[in-house]
């Protein structure tokens, strides 16, 4: 099952994620969150400490790659197996879902 989450900025999105994620985990569900958010505070809602949260590394921007298919139509996939990243760039919260943090703001940029 995937479950995207969207709104608009303030309607709770990262409330109800985190709720839901730490509920379907809590039932012995695999859960896998990615906080796509530019300001990703998914972790302290699934209970991981600020310092840990801040600690997670972002997926990287190349994680994606695009291949030829057999029928000749270009395909994206993932270079390396979810298990890799959850390794690799995840974090486990206390009720076992694991976050994954797609990118943050590093800086403000010019102009």
């Amino acid at each position: 099952m995937r479950i995207a989450i969207s709104g608009k900025g303030g309607s709770g999105k990262t409330t109800l994620a985190g709720t839901l994620a730490r509920a379907l985990a809590q039932q012995g569900a695999s859960v896998l969150a990615i906080d796509g958010d530019p300001n990703p505070t998914l972790g302290y809602t699934l209970g991981i400490a600020a310092g840990d949260v801040d600690a997670i590394p972002t997926i990287p921007r190349d994680i994606l790659e695009t291949i030829a298919a057999p029928d000749g139509t270009a395909v994206r996939r993932l270079r390396l197996p979810i298990p890799t990243l959850i390794e690799n760039y995840g974090k486990q919260a206390p009720d076992g879902v694991n976050l994954l943090i797609a990118g943050r703001v590093d800086h403000a940029a010019r102009g």
